[in-house]
Protein backbone atom coordinates (compact mmCIF):
# COMPACT_ATOMS: atom_id res chain seq x y z
CA UNK A 1 0.00 0.00 0.00
CA UNK A 2 1.48 3.35 -0.94
CA UNK A 3 1.80 6.27 1.49
CA UNK A 4 -1.13 8.24 0.03
CA UNK A 5 -3.53 5.36 0.60
CA UNK A 6 -2.37 5.02 4.22
CA UNK A 7 -3.15 8.69 4.82
CA UNK A 8 -6.65 8.26 3.39
CA UNK A 9 -7.31 5.35 5.74
CA UNK A 10 -5.78 7.29 8.62
CA UNK A 11 -8.06 10.30 8.15
CA UNK A 12 -11.16 8.11 8.28
CA UNK A 13 -9.94 6.24 11.34
CA UNK A 14 -8.75 9.42 13.05
CA UNK A 15 -12.18 11.04 12.76
CA UNK A 16 -13.92 7.96 14.17
CA UNK A 17 -11.43 7.57 17.03
CA UNK A 18 -11.64 11.27 17.93
CA UNK A 19 -15.44 11.10 18.13
CA UNK A 20 -15.36 7.92 20.21
CA UNK A 21 -12.78 9.33 22.62
CA UNK A 22 -14.72 12.57 23.01
CA UNK A 23 -17.98 10.73 23.67
CA UNK A 24 -16.49 8.23 26.11
CA UNK A 25 -14.40 10.72 28.11
CA UNK A 26 -17.49 12.92 28.48
CA UNK A 27 -19.41 9.89 29.78
CA UNK A 28 -16.62 9.10 32.26
CA UNK A 29 -16.64 12.68 33.54
CA UNK A 30 -20.43 12.79 33.89
CA UNK A 31 -20.36 9.44 35.73
CA UNK A 32 -17.73 10.76 38.16
CA UNK A 33 -20.11 13.51 39.36
CA UNK A 34 -23.47 11.97 38.47
CA UNK A 35 -25.01 12.60 41.90
CA UNK A 36 -24.29 16.34 41.60
CA UNK A 37 -26.24 16.55 38.34
CA UNK A 38 -23.86 18.75 36.36
CA UNK A 39 -24.36 19.22 32.65
CA UNK A 40 -21.52 18.57 30.22
CA UNK A 41 -21.08 22.31 29.68
CA UNK A 42 -20.88 22.92 33.44
CA UNK A 43 -18.26 20.19 33.74
CA UNK A 44 -16.20 21.74 30.95
CA UNK A 45 -16.38 25.22 32.50
CA UNK A 46 -15.22 23.83 35.86
CA UNK A 47 -12.30 22.03 34.21
CA UNK A 48 -11.26 25.11 32.25
CA UNK A 49 -11.35 27.25 35.39
CA UNK A 50 -9.36 24.59 37.26
CA UNK A 51 -6.62 24.80 34.62
CA UNK A 52 -6.22 28.49 35.42
CA UNK A 53 -5.75 29.49 31.78
CA UNK A 54 -9.20 30.96 31.25
CA UNK A 55 -11.11 33.12 33.69
CA UNK A 56 -13.87 34.67 31.59
CA UNK A 57 -16.80 33.13 29.75
CA UNK A 58 -15.48 34.71 26.56
CA UNK A 59 -12.08 33.03 26.94
CA UNK A 60 -13.67 29.65 27.62
CA UNK A 61 -15.97 30.10 24.63
CA UNK A 62 -13.08 30.91 22.31
CA UNK A 63 -10.70 28.21 23.53
CA UNK A 64 -13.34 25.49 23.73
CA UNK A 65 -15.19 26.55 20.61
CA UNK A 66 -18.51 26.63 22.46
CA UNK A 67 -21.13 29.28 21.76
CA UNK A 68 -20.96 32.05 24.35
CA UNK A 69 -24.61 31.52 25.21
CA UNK A 70 -23.92 27.93 26.33
CA UNK A 71 -20.92 28.99 28.40
CA UNK A 72 -22.92 31.82 29.99
CA UNK A 73 -25.77 29.48 30.84
CA UNK A 74 -23.34 27.00 32.42
CA UNK A 75 -21.65 29.81 34.39
CA UNK A 76 -25.02 31.06 35.64
CA UNK A 77 -25.89 27.57 36.90
CA UNK A 78 -22.48 27.15 38.54
CA UNK A 79 -22.89 30.53 40.28
CA UNK A 80 -26.36 29.48 41.53
CA UNK A 81 -24.90 26.25 42.89
CA UNK A 82 -22.14 28.18 44.66
CA UNK A 83 -19.31 26.61 42.65
CA UNK A 84 -18.20 29.76 40.82
CA UNK A 85 -17.94 33.41 41.85
CA UNK A 86 -18.14 36.28 39.36
CA UNK A 87 -16.50 39.67 39.71
CA UNK A 88 -16.35 42.65 37.40
CA UNK A 89 -12.87 43.52 36.18
CA UNK A 90 -11.54 46.70 37.81
CA UNK A 91 -10.02 47.99 34.56
CA UNK A 92 -12.83 47.05 32.17
CA UNK A 93 -16.29 46.83 33.68
CA UNK A 94 -17.54 44.91 30.63
CA UNK A 95 -15.35 41.96 31.60
CA UNK A 96 -16.57 39.52 34.25
CA UNK A 97 -13.89 37.34 35.86
CA UNK A 98 -14.76 33.83 37.03
CA UNK A 99 -13.27 32.13 40.06
CA UNK A 100 -13.79 28.64 41.42
CA UNK A 101 -15.21 28.56 44.92
CA UNK A 102 -13.91 26.18 47.60
CA UNK A 103 -17.23 24.29 47.39
CA UNK A 104 -16.23 23.16 43.87
CA UNK A 105 -12.86 21.75 44.93
CA UNK A 106 -14.03 18.20 45.66
CA UNK A 107 -15.98 18.06 42.40
CA UNK A 108 -13.04 19.36 40.39
CA UNK A 109 -10.69 16.85 42.04
CA UNK A 110 -13.06 14.01 41.15
CA UNK A 111 -13.30 15.25 37.56
CA UNK A 112 -9.53 15.56 37.22
CA UNK A 113 -9.02 12.08 38.68
CA UNK A 114 -11.69 10.61 36.40
CA UNK A 115 -10.01 12.19 33.37
CA UNK A 116 -6.59 10.94 34.48
CA UNK A 117 -7.94 7.41 35.03
CA UNK A 118 -9.74 7.47 31.69
CA UNK A 119 -6.63 8.41 29.71
CA UNK A 120 -4.48 5.92 31.65
CA UNK A 121 -6.89 3.16 30.54
CA UNK A 122 -7.02 4.53 27.00
CA UNK A 123 -3.25 4.55 26.67
CA UNK A 124 -2.69 1.19 28.34
CA UNK A 125 -0.11 -0.77 26.38
CA UNK A 126 1.19 2.25 24.45
CA UNK A 127 4.98 2.25 24.46
CA UNK A 128 7.16 5.32 25.02
CA UNK A 129 8.24 5.12 21.35
CA UNK A 130 4.62 5.08 20.20
CA UNK A 131 3.78 8.00 22.49
CA UNK A 132 6.71 10.00 21.11
CA UNK A 133 5.56 9.42 17.53
CA UNK A 134 1.97 10.26 18.49
CA UNK A 135 2.96 13.55 20.15
CA UNK A 136 5.08 14.52 17.14
CA UNK A 137 2.12 13.81 14.87
CA UNK A 138 -0.29 15.77 17.09
CA UNK A 139 2.13 18.70 17.18
CA UNK A 140 2.19 18.79 13.37
CA UNK A 141 -1.61 18.57 13.24
CA UNK A 142 -1.95 21.48 15.69
CA UNK A 143 0.39 23.59 13.56
CA UNK A 144 -1.66 22.68 10.48
CA UNK A 145 -4.88 23.58 12.29
CA UNK A 146 -3.46 26.92 13.42
CA UNK A 147 -2.34 27.74 9.87
CA UNK A 148 -5.71 26.68 8.45
CA UNK A 149 -7.62 28.79 11.01
CA UNK A 150 -5.46 31.85 10.23
CA UNK A 151 -6.12 31.32 6.52
CA UNK A 152 -9.87 30.99 7.14
CA UNK A 153 -9.88 34.18 9.27
CA UNK A 154 -8.14 36.10 6.48
CA UNK A 155 -10.61 34.72 3.96
CA UNK A 156 -13.65 35.67 6.05
CA UNK A 157 -12.32 39.21 6.56
CA UNK A 158 -11.76 39.62 2.82
CA UNK A 159 -15.45 38.97 2.07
Amino acid sequence: MERGNKLIGMEENLAVVMMRVRRSVRTALRDAVREVGLTQNEIEVLLFLAQGKCNTARDISQVRGMPRSLVSKAVDQLVRRGYVHTQQDQMDRRVVRLKLQPTAQTIVERLLQARKDYFARLCQGVTQEEATVFYAMVEKMVKNLDAWERLMEKGSRAV
